[in-house]
């Protein structure tokens, strides 16, 4: 009875701002529900979760429409308890037929005020009293429910109404098979950055993949996903006991960011010296209080101590980007990335950056056209057309690569992810340094300075052939590491 009897005090509290209604334009009419499903509590107790379509919410956050719901219901194959129409004006309101007829609180209540998690759903418990019943017998009764949307104004000679359909039917008991899940499957395609508020307190940023069946599986009853973590060589929350990083309230959510600090017991975020890595997983929970959790999703990880060891402090910004958007290849982790880059590590870069953007896994050659290496990276490449070797049959993966090799392999690789894109490079100036620059790299050279992905010195020349120069301030003077990665960055905004 303490339940029902705080819940009676919520709904009155907002079920009264609804009997404010709009003046002046009315909606011409409202969708049926999106859905309605009844499961078990804890407590012997029914809950109905009740999810709204986007018109409908729309329509509440304008904030001049107050819109009502109305339950109904039935045992087995006896009516419906409520069939009424609203059709025409009269002298009764909603509120007023259910309190002359029905207890008001279990069957009316003002839908507008009531706070949904991000998928438009709220959960709404009904009593066995509400049924008037004693206790609910799901083994020799089936009970069935279904909802609709009532919007009620005064026209002036009453009280009219716009009526939505009703909702689809949920049931449960002995005729109905339990509808809540076994299983969840895996959130897709993982994705986190590390972020600063303007305080220039550090978050990291995720963004998910949620799929159909959990969407679907969040209409029956609450989902939620959760972010596994660990720190370095560290255990994983879930296996040491420590907590999962979650929203507020158990909301399925396919972005958010998360500030370490406020979860406790992380101290300060050091991309620096730590390593963060971070999986997802969807759970629920049965009404007999165990759990359903999904298989974890891929593995993501930011920042990498050997990696940002040596780094630039220039560079180091968009080095956390390339961390948070998986963009740096195993090759490259532990790398000074002050030194310049060869041929192996930029193919392997190309490469990549080629099946992040796409979403595809790339195919090694069939056959090995080279001797001096076996790479399965090489060779995928390769197979694309992102490089070519250096003769039939060498590729030279320990030779450094300059900065008009770069720019060709970068240009081939986004020729391959955009095939029917405009590449045209009219109206583009020479470089000053433009007759250094090789017949085969004239038109790569200008399109990548023409993207903006890679500039030249203060002066404006382009430094074909430069693998080691003096730095200057932008840190696009020379083909090192760092400098790449930063290259496949901006190639990567670009074409996302």
């Amino acid at each position: 009875m303490f339940k029902k009897t705080v819940l009676l005090a919520l709904c009155f509290m907002l079920i009264l701002p609804g009997l404010a209604y709009a003046e002046g334009e009315h909606p011409a009419s409202l969708e049926k529900p999106a859905g309605l499903s009844v499961r078990l509590d804890e407590a012997g107790d029914l809950l109905l979760r009740l999810t709204q379509p986007q018109s409908i919410m729309n329509l509440m956050n304008e904030g001049e429409y107050y819109i009502n719901y109305e339950f109904d219901w039935k045992i087995n194959d006896g009516p419906w308890k409520f069939n009424k129409s609203w059709d025409r004006s009269g002298d009764v309101s909603l509120a007023e037929y259910y309190e002359s007829t029905y207890d008001l609180w279990d069957v009316q209540g003002c839908l507008s005020n009531i706070g949904h998690d991000e998928r438009n759903s709220i959960d709404r418990w009904v009593f066995p009293e509400s049924l008037e019943s004693d206790a609910f017998d799901l083994q020799n009764n089936t009970y069935s429910f279904r909802f609709r949307y009532v919007y009620e104004y005064d026209d002036g000679d009453g009280y009219s109404h716009i009526v939505s359909p009703w909702s689809d039917v949920a049931s449960i008991g002995k005729t109905s098979a339990a509808q809540i899940p076994d299983s969840l499957e895996a959130p897709q395609n993982l994705t986190g950055e590390l972020g600063k508020w303007e305080n220039g307190q550090p978050y990291f940023h995720f963004t998910c993949d949620i799929p159909e069946s959990v969407e679907e599986a969040n209409k029956l009853t609450k989902v939620w996903n959760a972010l596994d973590w660990k720190i370095g060589s560290g255990s994983w929350a879930t296996e040491s006991g420590s907590l999962p990083l979650e929203k507020a309230d158990h909301m399925l959510f396919d972005n958010v960011d998360i500030d370490p600090i406020d979860e406790g017991g992380w101290g300060e975020i050091n991309i620096k010296e730590n390593t963060y890595y971070f999986r997802m997983f969807f759970e629920l929970q049965k009404p007999d209080g165990t759990r359903v959790r999904s298989p974890f999703s891929n593995v993501i990880e930011i920042g990498t101590p050997a990696f940002y060891s040596g780094a630039s402090s220039w560079a180091t910004a968009e080095l956390d980007k390339a961390a948070g958007y998986g963009l740096i290849p195993d090759i490259l982790k532990g790398a000074d990335m002050t030194r310049p880059i060869n041929r192996e590590e930029f193919a392997e870069l190309a490469l990549l950056l080629y099946e992040k953007t796409t979403g595809k896994t790339a195919q090694p050659a069939s056959a090995n056209p080279f001797t001096d290496t076996s790479n399965p990276q090489i060779l995928k490449a390769f197979s694309l057309g992102i490089t070519k070797g250096t003769s039939a049959s060498t590729f030279s993966p320990k030779v450094l690569i300059n900065r008009e090799q770069c720019a060709t392999m970068l240009f081939n690789t986004i020729k391959i992810m955009a095939p029917n894109a405009d590449y045209s490079i009219a109206g583009v100036p020479d470089f000053p340094d433009q007759k250094h620059i090789s017949a085969w790299a004239v038109e790569a050279t200008k399109y990548m300075s023409k993207l903006g992905i890679i500039k030249g010195d203060l002066q404006g020349n382009f430094m074909p052939k430069a693998t080691t120069t003096v730095q200057e301030s932008t840190g696009y003077g020379m083909a090192t590491r760092e400098a790449a990665i930063i290259m496949t960055v901006k190639t990567y905004e670009a074409m996302k």
